[in-house]
């Protein structure tokens, strides 16, 4: 692992591919006098007037058109496929909307590599300077065989886990760039898969050491505090610190957000110069210390990935600002009272002041709250006796980390061993009792409310733009607001180019996350539901009433929960794309029934198809929380007892079908699989037969269409040897019904029994929920789009349109090339739903097959015009929807015979009917599948 200590006096430098010269000279990101860009007092005002700073060592020329970010292209001079920004829709260079559907890597990188969060060995050793994330979330020889599943899987965008402990562990200004080229490595990657990649900046309650993720261990330090007695003091909940790891409080975890550790630092982050003035740190303010040192690290990674050639925009297209940020104690209107946004109530809770209080290592007796299924639920009282023990450093302890980590305090800087909010007056050590409990309500200087949005969090998101595209010059910014909160307004464009250089509202995509609260906190799954968002926006007087009972009710319920969700940020952040960044399910529901020899998956193939649903019907671009390849069944993503990867080494022998209990009358036999390395390929082993599938990946391929002069590339699944179908429709009726016939089934082990289904598959959790089909590509701007999991049907429509009007000049970054769309409509159906006529009629069985040909044994796919190519290769259909002979028509009509308007502004739709078989279900017997399907209707209907 390799560090640069970076003085604060150095000029930007340009880093180099050789390891060795890197290691050798000192890097800064911004000299000394850009202090001023992270002076939160210059920023602080409710309406920010200010021209935003800009950091003449890292513009690049202005004479130079590909240095410009409003250049011709409008991207990295050597990106071939940038994506664009068209009001809320995602664009390729032709002018096609694309869908972003991924995942998140990996909630395995919340944590350096040995460390998992239930571990106490060598937890605080070493300050948290000697770890290291490379290999985090997978390693180098491991990547093929997870990108390739991913890939499968049909996703195409990845939020790419990079939290700042990764970057800046061994000290203020000292960052790892080795694990900056294991970074880049793997970004190469994801290029081969054809992924697109945003950088989240992730944490958790601010830190590991405080019960979460993300910030490194000195900056808990800087702020005086000492996390090795935390637990006796309260000021946070830490897994690797809890004296019964085994049985760890399921979501304990997000109630240090209000505890002492967590609610300091991020008070501190987001207003330190307001409400810990005195905290002065080489001369600046520990706020604005703290937020240069976290800008500044993703300034380092930014420069790192754009000195490579072909990652930025092409495979790194952004930055989120930061994992669900917290206010800390900011707005609390009383702390002696519980914060009325303080939803998550669970074990001991204390108040702000009686949190305080504890950390300085006096008795408290605080509520103590249990969950219920209409929220948390208060169950008595807890005392707390520290016993003298504080949450602060000694005098001895802190002035050794001082030493270590180089910093210098001001000599009005809270006293070591002091709480310092009793030092700013918010109560009093002596008496215990409080003097200001409006101390974070109000503002110090005018005692009006103090407005996080447009003081603290705007600011911050503004500043760590104006950074990141000074390197990153087309970054595409993913504003995340805190969780389920109304996200803040932003201010219009600026119309000086310069100014707009950095502007937060040029090439923003809202990023806001959501989960069902009721199933993940108390790991069940249930016949009702509560509308949570509606109760926090006012639609109900309380919890009972928000109520909604029936999988169609919690269907609609979570659909419109997330239209609220959108219709918010459309209203306050602008005609933005939204992409919802985290949205998932336990795996471990029922206290982990899944995982026992006689478990299923039914039950989260009931929220996962939910979640599907929501996200659907709300035509949102999404990343799943989360696949975590070494999660396994005893301690899930090994992170604080979460369980929500879509994978798990421990189920890769296990079917991802699998939902009828082990043993019964229609269970299928699970075969083995195991993963090993043969020689130096990757390989895919199954052990009841003797085939081996080659994992690694062949050539990029360019798809031939009906049309010489239009063709689409998309990489080929490296984990499915080759297909040979060729399956094609030429039909310009006003009906074009059509069967594919798929010709070949090599894609898979065998037809026997025992070895029907693709290895990809397998590990897989709740597959048949979510990976489902969807239009990667749109000739158009989307319509309808539904997928019935009972049915097994896909129903897509779209609206062409023309785009005549000329792109922004003055910023084409947000334009693709105007004119018509002659690209195909590009759409993912997968073989886990949509197999060959072939695969499908081996799995019946010789008799059951006899008499049916391929042509009745496949999928059916029924366009209202145009004319499509199935490349079963990689599970896509090309849907051409204007042909030649089509040129002089003047309308289109739909199958019923209504017209859909002019060849500019017709609307297109297509059909595409699966196969209810042993593929998607756990069927013993040929030809059946009653019962799996059964079940799955009556979970899984939408009426």
């Amino acid at each position: 692992m390799s560090t640069n200590n970076l003085p604060q006096s150095q000029s930007s430098a340009t880093l180099t591919e050789d390891s060795h010269s890197r290691n050798q000279h000192t890097h800064t990101l911004a000299n000394s006098a850009s202090n001023a860009s992270f002076n939160t007092s210059a920023t602080a005002s409710a309406t920010p007037t200010h021209r935003p700073f800009v950091n003449t060592s890292l513009r690049f020329s202005e004479n130079d058109p590909q240095s410009s970010m409003f250049s011709t292209e409008g991207h990295h001079p050597t990106s071939t496929n940038p994506l664009y920004l068209r009001g809320p829709w995602f664009k390729d260079r032709s002018g096609r909307t694309v869908t972003l559907r991924g995942v998140n890597l990996s909630g395995a990188s919340k944590t350096p590599v040995g460390c998992p969060s239930h571990q106490a060995e060598g937890f605080l050793d070493t300050d948290g300077t000697e770890i290291s994330f490379i290999g985090r979330p997978f390693s180098l020889e491991d990547a093929d065989e997870h990108l390739s599943r991913l890939k499968y899987w049909g996703f195409n965008l990845l939020r790419f886990i990079v939290t700042w402990e990764a970057i800046e562990h061994a000290g203020p200004g000292k960052y790892d760039y080795d694990y900056f080229e294991y970074l880049v490595k793997v970004f190469h990657k994801c290029k081969h898969y054809g992924f697109k990649c945003f950088i989240d900046p992730h944490q958790d309650v601010w830190s590991r050491f405080s019960g979460g993720s993300g910030a490194p261990l000195w900056t808990l330090y800087l702020a005086g505090l000492d996390p090795s007695s935390f637990p006796q003091t309260n000021a946070a909940i830490v897994h690797n610190l809890y004296e019964d790891p085994d049985n760890f409080p399921k979501m304990v975890w997000a109630t240090n957000y209000n505890k002492l550790a967590a609610a300091t630092m991020f008070t501190l982050f987001f207003g330190g110069s307001t409400f810990a003035p005195d905290c002065i740190v080489d001369q600046m303010n520990i706020q604005d210390y703290l937020q240069m040192h976290y800008i500044k690290s993703y300034m380092a990674l930014a420069e790192y990935i754009t000195a490579q050639h072909g990652i930025e925009d092409d495979v790194v297209i952004g930055y989120d600002t930061l994992n669900e940020p917290s206010a800390g104690w900011i707005g609390v209107e009383d702390v002696t009272k519980l914060p009325h946004h303080q939803e998550l109530k669970k074990d001991s809770t204390p108040t702000p002041l009686e949190a305080m209080i504890l950390g300085q290592g006096y008795m408290q007796t605080v509520e103590f709250w249990v969950s219920s299924f209409f929220g948390p639920k208060r169950k008595g009282s807890k005392t707390i006796d520290p016993e003298g023990v504080t949450a602060w450093l000694s005098k001895e302890q802190r002035d050794e980390k001082d030493k270590r980590f180089g910093w210098k305090r001001s000599a009005d800087f809270p006293k070591a061993g002091e709480c310092i909010w009793a030092h700013h007056g918010v109560w009093d050590i002596s008496t215990q009792q409080v003097l200001q409990p409006e101390y974070f309500y109000k503002d110090r200087e005018t005692g009006e409310k103090y407005e996080f949005d447009s003081r603290s969090f705007l600011p911050f998101c503004r500043r760590f733009a104006q950074a990141i595209r000074t390197i990153h010059k087309a970054a595409i910014i993913f504003l995340e607001p805190p969780v389920n909160e109304i996200p803040p307004s932003l201010p219009p464009p600026h119309d000086d180019e310069d100014v707009a250089h950095f502007d937060i509202t040029s090439r923003v995509v809202y990023a806001p996350h959501w989960y069902d609260g009721l199933t993940l906190l108390n790991k069940r799954w249930n016949f009702f539901n509560i509308d949570y968002l509606g109760v926090k926006r006012g639609r109900y007087p309380n919890y009972a009433s928000a109520v909604k009972i029936g999988e169609k009710a919690i269907k609609e319920c979570f659909r419109s929960q997330l239209a609220c969700i959108k219709e918010e940020g459309q209203a306050a952040i602008g005609q933005h794309p939204t992409l919802i960044g985290e949205i998932g399910i336990p795996y471990d529901m029922n206290d982990g029934k899944s995982y026992k020899s006689n478990g299923n998956y039914k039950d989260q193939i009931k929220a996962m198809d939910a979640n599907m649903y929501a996200l659907e019907s709300n035509h949102l671009n999404f990343t799943l929380w989360n696949y975590c390849p070494d999660n396994n069944h005893k301690w899930g993503d090994n992170w604080n007892g979460e369980d929500l990867s879509l994978w798990s080494k421990d189920d890769v022998g296990r079917d991802p079908r699998r939902v009828l209990k082990k043993g019964s009358k229609s269970s299928l036999k699970s075969e083995s699989v195991s993963l090993h390395k043969v020689g130096s390929d990757n390989v895919v082993a199954s052990s009841s037969t003797n085939v081996v599938i080659d994992t690694m990946s062949p050539p990029m391929k360019q798809i031939s269409s009906p049309r010489s002069d239009e063709h689409e590339q998309s990489p080929s699944d490296p984990r499915v040897a080759k297909l040979s179908s060729s399956s094609t429709s030429s039909s310009t009726s006003s009906t074009a019904s059509s069967n594919r016939p798929l010709l070949s089934a090599t894609g898979y082990l065998s037809s026997s029994p025992d070895n029907r289904f693709p290895l990809p598959d397998h590990g897989g959790r709740a597959v048949i929920a979510f990976c489902r089909p969807f239009a990667q590509r749109v000739a158009g701007i989307p319509l309808e789009l539904s997928f019935a999991l009972n049915t097994v049907t896909f129903k897509f429509s779209f609206q062409r349109k023309r785009m005549v009007e000329p792109g922004n000049e003055a910023n084409p970054l947000n334009s693709p090339h105007p004119g018509k769309i002659s690209e195909p409509t590009v759409i993912y159906l997968p073989r886990i739903h949509f197999p060959c006529a072939e695969v499908y009629l081996n799995s019946l069985g010789a008799a059951s097959a006899a008499g049916q040909s391929k042509k009745d044994a496949a999928c059916s796919v029924t366009v209202s015009a145009g004319h499509w190519k199935w490349n079963d290769d990689e599970q896509l259909l090309y849907w051409w929807t204007e042909d030649d002979d089509e040129a002089e028509s003047a309308s289109v009509h739909s199958k019923d015979g209504r017209r859909h308007g002019t060849q500019d502004d017709a609307v297109f739709e297509i059909t595409v009917v699966g196969k209810k078989w042993t593929g998607n279900s756990m069927e013993g017997r040929p030809g059946s599948g009653n019962g799996f399907w059964n079940a799955v209707s009556q979970c899984c209907r939408l009426s």
